[in-house]
Formats: C-alpha cells, sequence, structure tokens
C-alpha cells in the first residue's frame, strides 16, 4: 500500500470516500461492478481535475491490446453533464486505451462531484496506486487546496514556506495562522507532513524545466533530479541529464558526476574571479602615479610587479 494510503478523518459526501477507497476493497470494487452502467466513449469527456500530466503511450499501447483481446476490464468514475455527456474523474489511462481499442462502450460508476470532490477522487486514486511523480501530487494538493479551502495557490505555497518552517513552529510565541491549520489538516488526510510537503514536495516547483519534464515524462526518479539540480550551468546540467537517461546511471554515479562538475565549476569560478580581480586592479594603477612619489612605495610597488611577472611567466 501506498505510504500516503489516506486517513479515514477526511469526509465527502457526508461520507468517508477516503476510507472507502482504504477499507474492503474487493467488496468496494463488486459494489462499483454492479452499480456501473455501460456509457459510450464518445460521450465521455476529458475531466478537468486530473492530477496525472503524463500518460505513457507505451503503457496505453499495452492496455489497449488487452482491451481488444479481452474487452474492456475496470470502470471509469464519471459525473453527468448538463448537455448529456460525461465528465472522466477517475481512469483516464482506460479511457485512452479503449478509444485506441476501438470499443464503442465502457464500464462508468456515475456520480455527483464537487470540484473539489472530484479533484479529491482522482488524486486519492493515483496516490493508492502511486501512479504519481512527485511534480503531479505537488501541483495535484495544491489545486485541491485552492479548490476546497479556497487559499490561492502562490499564496498556499507561500504559507508553508514560511509559517510551515520548523523553526517558527516550535516557538511558543508564534500561534498558526488558521490558513497554515487548514492546510496541514488537508495534507494530513494524505498522510503527508507539512514539513515533507515544505522541504520535498514544493522543491518540485522550483525545478528547471528540461528536469520536471525528465520526471515526468522519462521516469528520472525526483531524488535524481534534485541532485542533478546542483549544477548550476545550464548546459553542463542538460548534457549529464542525458548522458544519466540514455545510460540509466545510477543515483550513486549521478552523485559522483554531479560532485566532479560542481567541483570543475567551482574552480572555473575561482580562476573567473582571479582574472577579474587583475583586470580591475591593471584599471586602478592608471590612477594610482602618487604611488611612484615616494621612494618606499616604489620600491614595494616594483617588488611586486616582478613577483607578479615570475608568476606569469611560469617562473
Amino acid at each position: 500500500m501506498s505510504k500516503h494510503t489516506p486517513n479515514t478523518a477526511f469526509n465527502l459526501k457526508g461520507r468517508s470516500i477516503l476510507g472507502n477507497l482504504i477499507s474492503e476493497p474487493s467488496a468496494t470494487s463488486e459494489a462499483q461492478e454492479l452499480a456501473a452502467e455501460w456509457i459510450s466513449v464518445g460521450k465521455i469527456r476529458k475531466g478537468d481535475f486530473q492530477p496525472r500530466q503524463f500518460f505513457s503511450q507505451k503503457g496505453i499501447d499495452s492496455l489497449a491490446n488487452s482491451f481488444k483481446e479481452r474487452g474492456f476490464r475496470g470502470t471509469l468514475n464519471v459525473r453527468p453533464r448538463t448537455d448529456g455527456t460525461y465528465e472522466l474523474i477517475a481512469g483516464e489511462r482506460r479511457w485512452r486505451a479503449a478509444k485506441q481499442a476501438g470499443l464503442e462502450k465502457v464500464r462508468c460508476v456515475v456520480e455527483q462531484y464537487s470540484d473539489s470532490e472530484a479533484l479529491e477522487f482522482a488524486l486519492v486514486e493515483n496516490l493508492q496506486r502511486e501512479d504519481l511523480s512527485k511534480l503531479e501530487e505537488t501541483e495535484g494538493i495544491l489545486h485541491l487546496i485552492e479548490t476546497k479551502l479556497g487559499i490561492a495557490r502562490n499564496h498556499a505555497v507561500s504559507i508553508v514556506r514560511t509559517e510551515g518552517h520548523s523553526d517558527k513552529r516550535n516557538r511558543s510565541d508564534v500561534a498558526p495562522s488558521d490558513e497554515l491549520r487548514q492546510i496541514e489538516e488537508l495534507l494530513s488526510c494524505f498522510n503527508i507532513e507539512l514539513q515533507t510537503f515544505r522541504t520535498k514536495n514544493l522543491r518540485t516547483l522550483s525545478l528547471p524545466e528540461e528536469l520536471k519534464q525528465a520526471h515526468l515524462e522519462r521516469d528520472l526518479p525526483y531524488s535524481s533530479a534534485l541532485e542533478l539540480n546542483k549544477v548550476k550551468d545550464e548546459q553542463e546540467r542538460k548534457n549529464l541529464l542525458e548522458d544519466v537517461i540514455a545510460n540509466r546511471l545510477s543515483f550513486r554515479d549521478i552523485k559522483e558526476r554531479v560532485r566532479e562538475l560542481t567541483a570543475k565549476q567551482k574552480e572555473e569560478g575561482e580562476v573567473t574571479t582571479l582574472v577579474r580581480r587583475l583586470e580591475a586592479t591593471a584599471k586602478q594603477a592608471k590612477k594610482v602615479g602618487h604611488l611612484l612619489k615616494t621612494k618606499q612605495k616604489k620600491k614595494r610597488l616594483e617588488k611586486l610587479l616582478t613577483e607578479l611577472e615570475s608568476l606569469l611567466d611560469g617562473k
């Protein structure tokens, strides 16, 4: 079972949807089968509350072939729309595979969901199956915070990063805001601690675009993405990323390569700084003719120049 097994204390629609999803799964599955109805694939529309941002085409191809051979398996969760169609709540991969397989109808469980309930249900299903990347998980939870709690996404991020800092939370004279309490309660329903969300989840938002895409679409682990982000030179980072993907480098190998690159970049940065200091000193020297007016300063300057010339000549 996923480490994000939802807490049954979170209630929806007068009952604990989260609890029902994890208690007696076989009974729940059988009940869904009995309550399901066959609906035309063409009447189902993609949902607006899908936390998954990427679906493996290879996985869809495999599932589509299975549907062609054995017929549709499983159920989709949908909600009715006013125009007679249905909005997909959960099961998009199966829906895509069914369309690709050319199936006419799929088995669906039809229920009324509010927007926040739809998003929450989709999040729960994906977290249960560990289908979400860390970035998708983060974006989905932020979307739920905005939809269910009415706290704007950027404001929620700011609250967690500032008020949620462990140093501030440990101070007895600083009381958490109501918004932070609400966010923490929502996170607890997915067994995600506030500190974990702040220090791990939110870090995905600041990853460079190529690392986000690799994490979403190319099976780059979250820990590897964070490690690669330590390489600040953009081209060096992209080159290493391609090497990691092509050769399936282990996390240990990635750490070693990153260590070598960052050491090299640090050394190059130190050289660049010295060159700039030399250039700045040379410019300044043109304006300090007064140093040549005293014998003592003149001799000292001559000595320093001799040492510098010797050093630059490699002697």
